[in-house]
């Protein structure tokens, strides 16, 4: 991903979520300068625009970060790859695109050596996730019920083990 990518990120984002999931173009830069190598395009050629797009970067393993907010700093000892977000345009959805991408910046976190994967899954997304062998973490104290949240009814906060 490059800040030129951002523009087709935020078209590709509309397609995918409704709005009250929107993030901003600041937002989207600022995961890039803290991860670039976990924030990625797919694109192909004859086809004009973003086909989907997948934003992670390292994290620990405590609560996940507030939807659309930016960070100073990523954590010193992270052990996870967290997975912010991973969208496909309708048009391009069933093609293997968010596999592709999902296969490649796993790839590359497990080779910076991070152990596992976390998430938080929107509830139409759960039984996707499941079946990638991810599992929701259980035992919801009430400051992950508060980030959740802003993620809307029924989100879940999953991980799983590498490899994937």
């Amino acid at each position: 991903m490059l800040a030129s990518d951002v523009d087709g990120i935020l078209d590709a984002q509309t397609l995918a979520y409704p709005d009250f999931l929107l993030e901003s173009a600041e937002f989207f830069l600022n995961r890039l300068a803290l991860a670039p190598a976990h924030c990625w395009i797919a694109s192909a050629s004859g086809h004009e625009g973003v086909l989907g797009y997948l934003i992670s970067y390292p994290w620990d393993a405590g609560l996940p970060p507030a939807l659309g907010v930016s960070l100073a700093v990523l954590p010193d000892h992270a052990d996870h790859w967290f997975l912010h977000d991973c969208a496909v345009v309708p048009a391009a959805q069933g093609l293997g695109v968010g596999q592709a991408l999902l296969r490649t910046a796993a790839t590359q976190a497990m080779d910076q050596g991070l152990h596992r994967a976390s998430l938080v899954s929107l509830e139409s997304a759960v039984g996707y996730w499941l079946r990638h062998g991810y599992v929701p973490i259980t035992g919801q104290d009430d400051a992950l019920t508060e980030k959740l949240a802003g993620y809307g009814p029924e989100a879940r906060y999953m991980s799983r083990s590498f490899p994937l």
